[in-house]
């Protein structure tokens, strides 16, 4: 059983909503929430009723697009990847406070209109924290009518986990990941090649035994955040750390030292 009565009603709920679709399309990216929500689609329907599809772009980590195509393998999902165009709209790439809106519009526009596919009802891994947080996809999803079955199961990130955890779900090893526009300051234009600069850093960082790690660009300065029990690891290594952003054209780098923030 779950780890508490709360959780196995919650579990219970989202089997019911779940059942009430007749094919589900998972909005499939590399992290716990969607990969949960797959989990419980193959458990909870037939599973030539069940699709993930992932989009992908520049914007993209290189690391939550494998763990993308691992989590559908897992699970035994049809996985559908799909190339999607959010640079191409100057909206996204103004890089405002609407660029998470224009993104997810972007995406979900592509998969509507991408031929030969059965999607049926698009699900994503919405829980009850994100309603906490500022969260512009969250409209475009609406308006494309996607459906999130885990927050009206009534499931928040800690129960998702415990849930996890007791089933034993391949999903735990999984730092939370943002796409690669995070990195850029609100307000400074989104550029492919400097996002995939980052991305490599943030790569190089990764391979100092640190786990989570953003690289953050600011008009030329880059500021790193880890967590605040990795702080000796960056500092055992400055001059490595030094090197490699300058291997990957970066002169400026300092360390946040409130450390890591989403």
């Amino acid at each position: 059983m779950p780890r508490t009565t709360g959780e196995n009603e919650s579990l219970t709920r989202l089997a019911s909503i779940l059942q009430e679709y007749d094919q589900v399309t998972v909005l499939l990216s590399g992290g716990m929430d969607s990969g949960f929500l797959l989990w419980a689609c193959t458990q909870f329907l037939p599973r030539d009723r069940v699709k993930a599809v992932t989009c992908y772009s520049p914007t993209t980590p290189c690391q939550e697009l494998d763990r993308a195509i691992q989590t559908a393998k897992n699970f035994g999902a049809e996985h559908i990847l799909l190339s999607s165009p959010e640079m191409e709209d100057e909206d996204f790439c103004r890089n405002d406070d609407l660029r998470c809106y224009y993104c997810k519009r972007n995406r979900l526009a592509h998969i509507k209109q991408t031929p030969g596919y059965n999607w049926g009802t698009l699900l994503d891994g919405t829980h009850l924290d994100d309603l906490k947080e500022y969260r512009p996809g969250m409209k475009a999803a609406g308006e494309f009518g996607v459906k999130s079955p885990l927050l009206e199961a009534g499931l928040n990130r800690a129960a998702i986990k415990r849930l996890a955890v007791h089933y034993q779900l391949p999903l735990l090893d999984r730092p939370m990941e943002s796409c690669l526009a995070t990195r850029i300051k609100t307000g400074q234009r989104l550029d492919i090649a400097l996002m995939a600069q980052l991305d490599e850093l943030e790569e190089d960082i990764r391979s100092l035994g640190i786990t989570l790690v953003r690289a953050r660009w600011n008009n030329g300065e880059i500021r790193l955040e880890v967590r605040s029990e990795d702080f000796p690891v960056i500092m055992a290594n400055r001059d490595k750390v030094i090197d490699l952003a300058r291997n990957r054209g970066f002169s400026m780098i300092s360390l946040d030292l409130s450390g890591y923030g989403p």
